[in-house]
């Protein structure tokens, strides 16, 4: 017999976000379980199923625990009860005697059909969805893992969209691959999904099986311009558009390319294999480059040595490029967050400690503070830091300027233009770039999740992408891209941006004595609302603002982060008023999460459940109106009433507190499009360094940001 005993379950497999009932039933080993004694099921922190609850089987997260012993069984679910990543934990505890040998506990998630509430799974696919078991015999504080650990397979489920991704550029007549993807209700790969759908270009169909929700055909252009192609499936009606793909004759100076360099899996803090983050990276989300980041603190010789092996084992030139790397992960006094990158496979780990792998730093390899990783690193080419905030944010102040070229603008976490914008306020030279923190196992394609538990926030935004212009496809040509800054960063959407002032790009440092003119071309995946210029950290120009208005249509837009450490989100959960007009009609702005959106409207008020991070929320309205009509917003974080004759075609902005807390009221645009392009020149340059940079934000409430053209001027 085990002598801490052992646990099973009786299902093996359920579609992400799905409800049913199932039971992990425990048997106790050769110790027993003493009086005061626990047993813990714990879940990994980023596992978003139902919060457990165990009093009403009606409602969404019901557990019952039952034992047909003597002693007293108490559950409890505790949201911190054991260590990362599996803190939360449902308790079991032991009173008023003890269990014997071969005493069974019977755990079981949701209720039976018919007689309650099914407990729902997690929202995202798991090959090896753990609950894991963990016993403390003596109640002495100190648990061991049962031998058996119960898990289920969890994958994704039916079709809710389609997707269609194309290389950003192509050359006449050369073919290139065009990727169709079903994705689930919660941004899964739709593996329950198989279709004969057709993709359509200026009226040509083209046929594409699709199976287990991923489908390819090759194709060509036979001229050039910017074209979208179309996927239709008319049997289920699902219909998705493709991101832009610009055809010319000859080969462009430098390509567009994509990639997703940050995420981890279940080794650190996340879930999945290396062999399936990879793959998944490079099969499904379709990106051209991609690294793993694992906190320093987590990673053992054993992972560090399995990293190195993977990541050479998917590196192919031309295809798909991979990075080596890992996060340093000290506290932020210390130095906060950094992805630390190498140029060369099979290098050493310098962690900032080893917290969750035994203190004792026996090769003498740690370097904190984050300075003395500086020092370690000093005078190597090979190797780039980018500072992000997750939980932590990469700390400033401590920032090098040898090693540190990029900034992590947005990830799975939220928007943080605040720190591009301190660091730009502290004088580093940095360009832009967006990725994921993936911890779901979906590298490229990571959709927001829900609460995790009761202390633990969810995130709350789909991952980001890197573009970067690069000559060709290889670890050595875009790591000269890196180092040059030509780069930008989008909320997970491939648009095109080109921020070009005569022959400097975006990320050059150039030296003029006459006030620059700017060249901006955007080429969206949905239509744009708004195209801003910014000189160093103010807005200079906003295309948005020069051009007519729809006048029929108010738009409002809430944004902002409650602080720079966690946790970050705000709560927005508010109304709108009319006094003396009339709402006709009220559509929802680029809400994230299933449980926020419009809650109720009448020809009066409108109320909503909002939370950004960083982000964008926010509502349209359609409205009968006289110059006397008021607009009343009412929230937690500000409230105030505004007249419709205020508005006079440019937005107003009210601030909110907070970080980048604001409300921003204007009307639509009177005609909408994907693309636009235009020049800019700055007649209030200052003298010194003025850093040039752009963002797009699209209707949909999507974004991309450019990394800033440095124009040292002197009159």
């Amino acid at each position: 017999m085990q002598k801490v005993g052992k646990a099973n379950i009786n299902i093996k497999e359920m579609t992400a976000g799905s409800s049913g009932c199932f039971t992990i039933a425990y048997e106790t080993g050769a110790y027993g379980v003493d009086d005061s004694g626990e047993i813990l099921i714990a879940r990994r922190d980023v596992c978003d199923s139902a919060i457990p609850q165990f009093d009403d089987p009606n409602q969404s997260g019901f557990v019952k625990v039952s034992a047909d012993v003597a002693a007293k069984v108490t559950a409890s679910y505790v949201p911190n009860r054991y260590i990362r990543p599996f803190k939360s934990c449902i308790s079991i505890k032991v009173s008023d005697g003890s269990l014997s040998p071969g005493d069974k506990i019977h755990v079981q998630y949701g209720s039976p059909s018919g007689e309650g509430a099914g407990y729902r799974i997690q929202t995202f696919a798991e090959t090896e969805h753990l609950f894991k078991v963990l016993v403390d015999c003596a109640g002495s504080g100190n648990f061991v893992e049962t031998d058996d650990q119960p898990y289920i397979k969890i994958t994704g489920g039916y079709a809710d969209a389609l997707q269609i991704v194309v290389p950003s550029s192509v050359i006449i007549g050369d073919p290139f691959d065009v990727l169709v993807r079903a994705i689930d209700s919660f941004g899964n790969i739709a593996k329950l999904y198989t279709a004969d759908a057709a993709v359509m270009l200026e009226g040509q169909a083209r046929s594409v099986i699709v199976n287990n929700g991923i489908g390819r055909i090759t194709a060509s252009l036979a001229r050039q311009g910017t074209f979208y192609f179309e996927v239709i499936d008319e049997h289920s009606g699902l219909h998705a558009v493709s991101n832009p793909i610009v055809c010319t004759e000859d080969a462009p100076d430098k390509t567009l390319y994509w990639g997703d360099m940050h995420g981890q899996t279940k080794r650190t803090v996340g879930t999945g294999t290396l062999d399936e983050y990879f793959s998944f990276g490079r099969d499904c989300a379709w990106l051209d480059f991609c690294a793993w980041q694992g906190n320093d603190f987590q990673v053992t010789d054993e992972l560090w040595a399995d990293v190195c092996k993977k990541v050479k084992q998917y590196h192919k030139p031309s295809q798909f490029v991979t990075f080596l790397g890992y996060e340093w992960s000290g506290t932020t006094p210390a130095g906060g967050d950094y992805n630390i990158y190498y140029l060369y496979d099979d290098q050493l780990i310098h962690r900032s400690y080893h917290w969750q792998i035994g203190m004792e730093n026996t090769d003498g390899s740690d370097r904190s503070p984050i300075t003395e990783l500086w020092k370690q690193f000093k005078g190597r080419e090979d190797v780039m830091a980018v500072p992000h905030v997750g939980g932590r944010y990469g700390n400033l102040d401590m920032c090098s300027k040898d090693l540190v070229h990029l900034l992590e603008i947005h990830s799975h976490h939220g928007t943080f233009e605040w720190f591009f914008k301190d660091a730009l306020d502290k004088g580093l030279k940095l360009g832009v770039i967006a990725a994921s923190d993936d911890h779901t196992c979906r590298p490229g394609l990571s959709y927001p999740t829900r609460q995790t538990s009761r202390s633990l926030a969810s995130f709350d935004v789909i991952g980001g992408y890197t573009g970067v212009y690069a000559d060709e496809l290889t670890r050595e040509s875009l790591w000269e891209a890196f180092n040059s800054r030509h780069t930008y960063g989008t909320t997970g959407e491939r648009m095109i941006l080109k921020v070009t002032s005569g022959t400097a790009m975006m990320g050059d440092e150039i030296f003029q004595n006459f006030p620059p003119t700017l060249d901006i071309e955007a080429l969206a995946t949905g239509d744009i609302m708004d195209i801003e210029i910014m000189r160093n950290t103010k807005t200079i120009y906003s295309y948005a603002d020069a051009q007519p208005k729809n006048k029929n249509i108010v738009r409002i837009l809430w944004s902002g982060v409650r602080s720079k450490s966690r946790p970050k989100k705000v709560k927005w959960d508010g109304s709108l008023s009319v006094q003396g007009g009339r709402i006709a009609g009220c559509k929802a702005v680029a809400f994230n999460q299933a449980d926020e959106g419009v809650t109720q409207m009448s020809n009066q008020l409108v109320t909503w459940k909002s939370n950004t991070s960083g982000d964008i929320d926010g509502i349209e309205l359609a409205l009968d109106y006289d110059n006397d009509t008021t607009l009343t917003f009412s929230s937690p974080q500000t409230s105030f009433t505004i007249k419709m004759s205020e508005l006079t075609g440019r937005k107003i902005i009210k601030q909110a507190g907070g970080i980048n807390q604001q409300v921003q009221i204007d009307f639509a645009l009177a005609q909408s499009s994907k693309q636009a392009a235009f020049s800019f020149t700055d007649g209030n340059i200052e003298k010194g360094v003025n850093a040039y940079w752009v963002k797009v934000t699209q209707a949909d409430g999507n974004m991309a940001w450019s990394s800033p053209i440095y124009i040292k001027y002197k009159t």
